[in-house]
């Protein structure tokens, strides 16, 4: 049996401490200037203690909330724990339900905004440098129709970091919402799926390319599967040759695939129709001339040699899509799939 563990923020009625320096000017003279209670929606705490302080420097006052509790009437446990809820698949009305049972009084509304809220934070809240940025595509419905997604994952600690409504298959649309990010975060590689798009995309922003290595044993298993019924039997081993190359990318790889395309002889068949041999000669010259994209990961450090990351972050979202048979709108479907790469990491 699966067991899931919630791990919510603590909340305080008062707060433990005083305030290190002012938010304003950075002072740390400040003068307790007052407090007040306030009512908390919380599932254990009721009532919190607010206190207000004074810098002697710029003489501007603040407020000190204690632990768990802000400006909102709701507990930062109490939110999150809305969120997981909606997270995990419940819907905004569902969850409301959820919480009027400890008793806490949530409107579906709240939640709503609430998550909305969340979602914005981990934008404001997203890393100053990103160096290896996962990329892929997916299809989710929006309002019921199907709509063209792309999505950029940090692929050093999985999160989700950016949403785009525009095709992968556009090699100009990617170009163009890449290449802000590329320059604000200062992303070296990108990790994709082998897309010739994806890697028209990389060459024009000038960053190094991590093709999936589960997509390239993938697509090339198909290829040589078929090669290997067409092709006579004295090349039967130069096929299982290439599948071992590509599957444990040893050094010399890139030196051999090129011997290997030199010894195979350039035929084309009589009707004017590409023979087998052909074909397998032009695939082993494709994977020689790509191999730096096939075998980044050996080059660089910390670059992971498939997109895993940026999958599961995808898979996450499914979880959650499927229960509610798609989104609304762009703003519900940008909401869940960062809090379901931050809340269920």
């Amino acid at each position: 049996m699966t067991i899931v563990t919630l791990h919510l923020p603590d909340v305080k009625a008062t707060a433990e401490g005083r305030p290190e320096q002012c938010p304003y000017c950075g002072s740390q003279v400040l003068q307790r200037w007052g407090s007040s209670e306030r009512a908390v929606k919380d599932i254990h705490v009721d009532q919190a203690i607010i206190y207000r302080y004074r810098c002697t420097g710029c003489k501007r006052t603040f407020r000190h909330y204690p632990e768990g509790v802000t400006s909102a009437r709701q507990s930062l446990r109490l939110v999150l724990f809305a969120a997981m809820c909606w997270v995990y698949g419940t819907s905004l009305r569902k969850t409301s339900a959820i919480l009027s049972a400890f008793p806490v009084a949530l409107s579906h509304t709240s939640i709503w905004r609430d998550g909305q809220a969340l979602s914005a934070s981990l934008k404001r809240s997203q890393p100053q440098r990103v160096r290896v940025l996962g990329v892929d595509g997916f299809y989710p419905k929006i309002g019921g129709h199907e709509q063209a997604i792309i999505v950029a994952v940090d692929l050093g600690s999985g999160q989700p970091l950016a949403l785009g409504a525009i095709n992968e298959k556009d090699w100009r649309a990617v170009v163009a919402w890449l290449e802000p990010l590329v320059e604000a975060w200062g992303v070296e590689v990108i990790v994709s799926d082998d897309l010739k798009e994806l890697d028209m995309a990389t060459r024009r922003l000038g960053v190094a390319h991590q093709v999936c290595h589960f997509h390239l044993l993938r697509w090339l298993w198909r290829a040589l599967a078929d090669l290997r019924k067409q092709v006579d039997l004295e090349w039967q081993a130069t096929i299982d040759e290439i599948w071992q190359i590509a599957r444990y990318r040893p050094p010399e790889a890139r030196t051999r695939l090129f011997e290997l395309w030199q010894n195979i002889p350039v035929r084309r068949s009589l009707n004017q129709r590409t023979s087998a041999l052909y074909r397998l000669r032009l695939l082993t010259l494709r994977l020689s001339e790509n191999w730096d994209k096939y075998a980044c990961d050996q080059a660089m450090a910390d670059v992971p040699p498939t997109n895993n990351g940026t999958e599961r972050a995808i898979g996450k979202w499914r979880i959650r899509s499927h229960s509610t048979r798609g989104f609304k709108s762009w703003a519900g479907l940008e909401a869940a799939f960062l809090l379901c790469g931050s809340l269920s990491a």
